[in-house]
């Protein structure tokens, strides 16, 4: 879900410099509002139902002859995945005489950044970041592309609250968001440490101004998961609320606009606010922002994430921890990522 946020920018940019330009994009229809508001290009949105109707080789294939007779006069093909599905689906137009680029993931070097210290090939250094990673492939297929922008105020947009929120902000408040949730146990910070975060911040109290927290989330589990903590960070329902299954993916965007920082894992939800232009304070276990991977136009002083030679050991955090113990998330003290975040608060 990250991954797709990331190539909104990308198409922005084609949109601005190519106006004439029609993508036929595909991807799943649920990811669509991340390309909202891209304006001078055409976007042709394809459902990609790996599930169902496009599921393996045969769903490739019906894949396949609907774009054929929906769209003939394709140029290019730009594969900004690179895996097994879209290698075939892009094989399939260059055995055509259609020209096609892909995404270079640069795997060696995420394969030497994750690798073990003890092996003596680890090499930690910064790698290109993901988003330019797409805009090379443009690059490749002939766009002439500048570097993307970082400024985070250049996706700043202004969006009404999502109705049924049924909440109103009062003069003085800072809304804060929380995704503590991630795909795999390596990126996630331990629920209770991020509750006695959560803690912190409803507390936190001035002449200026108060907070309130909306958790984010995705899932019956996680719904359950954030429904709890917030009633344990305030039970009143008033400085915490879990808005955890209750909008859809464009509503979530719509309300994440509205915040003043959002925290995160190294998730989709970083990824969403830079979309949007809000500022992250993001949390860091076995993945690193020197993957490439830090949301678009986010302060690397803004990542937390304990400094241990292990780290990271993973490019994407699903790997099990070799330690066994998940020092990186379970060592990382509440009170530091609390300080960070009232650092960039009143940065």
């Amino acid at each position: 879900m990250g991954d797709v946020a990331m190539t909104a920018p990308v198409l922005a940019e084609v949109a601005r410099r190519y106006p004439q330009t029609e993508i036929v994009l595909l991807t799943r229809e649920f990811y669509a509002p991340f390309f909202d508001g891209i304006d001078r290009l055409a976007i042709h949105n394809i459902n990609i139902d790996q599930g169902q109707v496009h599921r393996g080789f045969r769903g490739l294939v019906r894949l396949c002859g609907e774009l054929r007779r929906s769209y003939r006069d394709i140029e290019a093909v730009i594969d900004l995945q690179d895996k097994i599905y879209s290698k075939l689906l892009r094989k399939f137009y260059a055995v055509r005489g259609i020209r096609t680029t892909h995404i270079d993931k640069g795997r060696a070097e995420k394969k030497a950044l994750t690798a073990r210290p003890e092996s003596g090939k680890k090499v930690m250094r910064q790698l290109r970041t993901s988003v330019e990673r797409y805009a090379d492939a443009f690059r490749a297929a002939g766009f002439e592309l500048p570097e993307i922008g970082t400024d985070l105020s250049l996706y700043k947009q202004r969006r009404a609250l999502p109705q049924g929120l049924g909440l109103d902000r009062t003069p003085g408040e800072r809304w804060i968001g929380l995704a503590p949730f991630a795909q795999h146990r390596g990126k996630v910070y331990p629920l209770d440490r991020m509750r006695e975060v959560a803690r912190m911040l409803s507390a936190l109290r001035s002449e200026d101004f108060s907070v309130r927290l909306f958790i984010f989330g995705g899932g019956r589990e996680e719904r359950r998961l954030a429904e709890e903590m917030a009633r344990e960070v305030d039970a009143t329902g008033e400085r915490c609320v879990s808005v955890v299954g209750r909008f859809s993916l464009r509503e979530e965007l719509d309300l994440i606009a509205n915040l003043d920082l959002m925290v995160s894992m190294d998730s989709s939800a970083m990824h969403m606010a830079s979309l949007v232009g809000v500022p992250v304070v993001s949390i860091w276990g076995a993945t690193h922002p020197c993957a490439g991977f830090l949301g678009l136009g986010q302060n690397e002083e803004d990542a937390v994430g304990l400094d241990m030679g292990c780290r990271p050991c993973s490019v994407y955090g699903h790997k099990e921890c070799w330690r066994g113990d998940y020092a990186c998330l379970c060592e990382l003290a509440p009170e530091e990522v609390y300080r960070r975040i009232e650092r960039r608060m009143v940065r």
